[in-house]
């Protein structure tokens, strides 16, 4: 933008100090002709992004749940159209995290996303932006325009979840909320639960003592404290089981 405030007063100028004299016409015509370059620059970096180079910022930030039911985590997510290949994420930050704003709101993500789940105990949000930025001082003193920013191409939001997490739609999180509350479900659901539990709690401790009597002494330490072992391992149960009922509620 400076270059072309400059080849207009140039130009301009040509004319008001040279009104009178020959070498006005050769000042005019170059400056016209300068003027028409930039015009063209000015239009390659519109058109081509002349002068631009592209950047990629990386902002990773742990976040917590949209809420919980039931001791599970969910993550909750608005599809957008018919062909739900958009998706607005409702998340919570971290409250131990400096973030711009107010800490422990809800926020949301509008813009390109995908999931993953890991064994991790936390999960994250990584927010990668790609935008323009001038390639030099050069570039940015000749098109830069005051008050104006580069554009963002692209902005890529890539969720890391525990397994343990459950990643739902608004409308399963409603219809999950209303199923759990219902108390021939949650009788069915504890039934169900101690079945699973004690079964998967005997099938493990019943595996770990032949390895024990084989010589395991891994098993025969795990084995040294067999209270806490079974409480430890029904706790586990407990919570595949919560999930995997959960997502079954959610899915009717």
């Amino acid at each position: 933008m400076m270059l072309i405030l400059l080849l207009i007063v140039l130009f301009g100028g040509s004319f008001f100090f040279f009104a009178n004299l020959h070498p006005h016409r050769t000042g005019a015509i170059t400056s016209a002709l300068f003027f028409g370059l930039s015009i063209f620059l000015l239009v390659l970096n519109m058109g081509t992004h002349l002068g631009l180079t592209k950047t990629t910022n990386n902002n990773r930030q742990t976040i917590r749940p949209t809420s919980t039911s039931q001791g599970v985590q969910l993550l909750v997510y608005q599809p957008l159209g018919t062909t739900n290949n958009e998706r607005v994420y409702v998340y919570n930050g971290d409250q131990k995290s400096p973030l711009p704003g107010k800490r422990g709101l809800a926020k949301t993500t509008r813009v390109a996303s995908s999931v993953t789940t890991t064994n991790a105990k936390h999960a994250t949000l990584t927010l990668t932006t790609t935008k323009y930025t001038y390639q030099n001082q050069l570039a940015k003193v000749l098109f830069a325009i005051p008050g104006t920013k580069l554009a963002t191409t692209q902005q890529v939001a890539h969720f890391t979840v525990p397994k343990s997490w459950l990643v739902l739609s608004s409308k399963q999180a409603t219809r999950l909320k209303q199923a759990a509350a219902n108390p021939t479900n949650q009788a069915t659901l504890k039934t169900q639960a101690t079945a699973y539990v004690t079964a998967h709690v005997q099938s493990d401790l019943k595996a770990l003592a032949a390895k024990a009597q084989a010589g395991d002494q891994a098993a025969q330490a795990q084995l040294a404290n067999q209270t806490q072992l079974t409480q430890s391992l029904a706790a586990k149960y407990q919570r595949a089981f919560t999930r995997q009922a959960l997502l079954k509620l959610s899915s009717h």
